[in-house]
């Protein structure tokens, strides 16, 4: 009995002949162009990693905004008149919550430098921004007194801002 693999015209024994030619044609393109001269480049690069310096004024920036979201967190637990049926409406004082604790959150981002953090801070003032203005109604000064610690935090951060990911 004759078998396929003996005739060399077979399309089984061309189709191994053809993959043996490739993968040898693979093999010399890479042992050639990958010499001592030119090593193979992996996709991963190869950098130092970066020293990050925070420096005094942003180490006192970010934690300042730690800490003034833990303390709002804790002025909002110390309101008494917060759990009153007569207080303001629950989802008031939820999204204060919501906003002091992403105060707390960006502010370990930025600690971590992380870019969001700071896109995190910007989004939590807006809200403390619109709640403080339905609460209050001084508009103007309410808005003032929470834009300008983020101003002051953006301004300090953006001397490091490349090193933020």
């Amino acid at each position: 009995m004759t078998s396929m693999a003996y005739f060399p015209n077979s399309l089984e024994n061309r189709d191994q002949h053809i993959i043996f030619w490739r993968i040898r044609k693979n093999y010399m393109s890479n042992k050639q162009t990958h010499t001592k001269k030119h090593p193979p480049r992996s996709k991963k690069s190869h950098h130092q990693p970066v020293h990050k310096e925070r420096g005094i004024l942003i180490t006192a920036a970010v934690v300042v905004v730690i800490i003034h979201g833990l303390l709002m967190l804790g002025i909002i637990y110390g309101q008494q008149y917060l759990r009153q049926a007569d207080g303001p409406p629950t989802w008031f004082v939820l999204s204060t919550i919501g906003a002091a604790i992403a105060d707390v959150v960006a502010g370990i981002a930025l600690w971590r430098w992380k870019k969001w953090g700071l896109t995190l801070y910007f989004v939590a003032t807006l809200i403390v921004i619109g709640l403080g203005i339905l609460a209050t109604g001084y508009g103007m000064m309410w808005a003032f007194s929470r834009i300008i610690p983020f101003a002051i935090v953006g301004y300090i951060i953006r001397s490091r801002w490349q090193y933020f990911e």
